[in-house]
């Protein structure tokens, strides 16, 4: 019962013996150690002192700041040796006569030496507009973090990892793929337990984030003993930070920085970051950021919802705005429901209710189909409002779905373009069902072995697809290809050839679209690319969006019940008439009569009409 009162003596004791022992051996014991001198000659204090008076006590090395109680510490000095030294024996304590002492873990310590002093001086001067908006943030989800962090025993302080990883930015997107207020790649996101796919991103959930943060946080102090050390193993990974310990024998953050080859240069200045934010978060008014309007704290119910469902349907049906509903669900990343089992919804206040008396009436709403998204690299010359066209989408889309500010792109440039048409631009796979018209790889593909002298050019007209579908579907930046070669040739869904049927268009005429061809359209009527261009008098093959084509007269098949059928032939290479009508059992002339044909020439990718018994 005494010693659980007395369970602070040993620490104070060795803290004061080594503070008092500082000046009678700070020129011999720091030179022995390699450490820096205490006191340099040319210290304002060292001169103010009077022959034969004592060396500075350790109070002298100290700033204290008794109304938020934490320490500055310089650690070039002894005594930030002693206090470090101090904790470490605490950790020991803590570990020995867990009930004798408090649960809580330590705070983590604040140092102020050259690196944290120049992010506070930014964060006050250019960075001030910056940190005076993540401050504003903070106060949305600051209580509800702090929450989960005390529930796992640990620093309230780590809150402040995710104001220097993201600004408390739910939707904050790094180069590297780390997503979310915490920025989580996706490996270590799964890692803890969040789920990630085309649907959700629990990345973006400030409650599932923060806990699976915590989770990760206290695996890194449990391995380094050292919240520096977890916070850079954080930042760089346990690996990394596990490594340099090996390599360099330090096991303290502010050591090992030292060395510019230990840890990458953006850990060395991430744990600076996070102690200057939190020496003025502490104390925000001491360093001019004043009048800060934080945000309300979110406050929301959880409702059971059918899968697969709008939000902006499920907010009509329960009456609640709907942008409200969507940054309530921010890891919805369709602002939708997700196939499956019945979702838990994040709604306002007093909602909750009002969903459970309409499940009905949610359940009677239209399935959501979201619409397929293509990935587009911008080119000279392109503009929003001709990428949204060609691709039949919207400029508002785009930028909502790129997060652009402006209209501006760049050349090289990758937009996310969301669309119910998947042109032959596609970089990616589309995430839903692809519509009539798309080219596809994936359904009933078709493949061509390059022979010498074949192109791209050739092959695509040989099998009536565009060159780009052809390097889209086989991942081809230039025009190369070898002999040998297998390429996949995409096909064209919407126009499949049906030999039992007669040619359903009686349009006379096409106006063409971007990304249309004449081998494409002459496919889509059942015409020969010859006849095309002989009805259009067009000499190359080259046609413009918005071109009004007309279509040549048609012959149309008997019903397949009667003397004759129609099918389709694609002419490949190395055909001819003779071999064709032979083939088929027609004449020549019949052929040429069904197809317009005034010579026997034949082009690569022509569709020739025959009429067979």
């Amino acid at each position: 019962m005494y010693f659980r009162y007395h369970y602070w003596f040993l620490p104070i004791l060795l803290l004061t013996i080594s503070c008092a022992t500082v000046g009678k051996h700070s020129s011999q014991s720091i030179s022995e150690n390699g450490y820096s001198t205490i006191l340099k000659q040319n210290n304002p204090y060292r001169n103010n002192l009077a022959l034969g008076e004592s060396e500075l006590s350790a109070e002298d090395f100290f700033i204290q700041e008794d109304r938020v109680g934490y320490y500055l510490l310089d650690p070039d000095d002894q005594t930030w040796k002693a206090h470090y030294y101090f904790f470490r024996i605490r950790d020991h304590i803590y570990q020995d006569l867990v009930e004798q002492l408090p649960s809580t873990e330590q705070e983590i310590p604040l140092v102020l030496n050259d690196k944290v002093q120049k992010y506070v001086n930014y964060y006050q001067n250019r960075g001030r507009k910056t940190f005076t908006q993540w401050l504003a943030r903070s106060g949305k989800y600051i209580p509800m973090m702090t929450e989960i962090l005390q529930e796992k025993n640990l620093p309230s302080d780590l809150v402040y990892l995710s104001m220097i990883e993201s600004g408390f930015n739910v939707k904050a997107r790094s180069p590297m793929g780390a997503v979310g207020p915490w920025q989580f790649i996706r490996s270590t996101g799964k890692k803890y337990g969040l789920t990630i796919n085309s649907w959700v991103d629990e990345r973006m959930n400030p409650e599932k984030s923060t806990v699976a943060a915590a989770n990760y946080l206290s695996d890194l102090y449990n391995m380094f003993q050292s919240w520096e050390l977890a916070a850079a193993g954080y930042n760089a990974g346990e690996r990394r930070v596990q490594r340099a310990i090996d390599k360099y024998h330090h096991d303290d953050f502010w050591e090992m920085s030292r060395s510019r080859k230990a840890l990458p240069r953006e850990t060395r200045e991430y744990v600076p970051k996070i102690v200057a934010a939190l020496i003025i978060v502490k104390n925000p008014e001491k360093y001019g950021f004043t009048g800060i309007k934080y945000h309300e704290p979110q406050i929301y119910e959880i409702a059971s919802v059918p899968p697969q469902k709008s939000l902006k349907d499920i907010a009509r049906t329960i009456n609640v705005d709907y942008r409200d509903l969507r940054d309530l669900n921010p890891s919805l990343l369709r602002n939708a429901t997700p196939p499956g089992s019945n979702y838990y919804l994040k709604v306002p206040v007093g909602y909750s209710r009002v969903a459970q008396e309409k499940q009905s009436d949610l359940y009677a709403l239209k399935k959501f189909n979201s619409p397929t998204y293509i990935t587009y690299r911008v080119k000279r010359g392109d503009t929003l409002g001709g990428i949204a066209q060609r691709y039949r989408s919207s400029v508002s889309s785009i930028k909502r779905n790129n997060k652009l500010r402006s209209n501006l792109i760049r050349v090289g440039q990758r937009l996310r373009i969301p669309t119910r048409y998947a042109g032959s631009g596609s970089y990616a796979k589309s995430s839903g069902k692809q519509k009539s018209g798309s080219y596809s790889a994936a359904a009933n593909p078709s493949y061509h072995k390059v022979r010498k002298g074949d192109t791209i050019g050739r092959i695509a007209k040989k099998y009536g697809v565009s060159i780009k579908s052809i390097k889209g579907a086989n991942k081809l930046r230039g025009n190369i290809i070898h002999p040998g070669q297998k390429l996949t040739i995409p096909q064209r869904l919407g126009y499949a050839k049906n030999s039992n049927s007669r040619i359903a268009s009686k349009a006379t005429t096409h106006k063409v679209r971007r990304g249309d061809t004449l081998s494409e359209i002459a496919e889509r009527y059942g015409v020969t690319i010859h006849s095309l261009k002989r009805e259009n008098n067009i000499k190359g093959t080259k046609i413009k969006p918005g071109q009004v084509l007309r279509l040549p007269k048609k012959v149309y098949a008997k019903s397949s019940t009667g003397k004759s059928r129609l099918v389709s032939y694609n002419v490949r290479s190395g055909d001819n008439l003779w071999d064709i009508a032979r083939k088929h059992n027609v004449s020549v002339s019949s052929i040429k009569k069904w197809n317009n044909l005034k010579s026997s020439r034949l082009d690569l990718g022509d569709v020739l009409k025959i009429y067979v018994k």
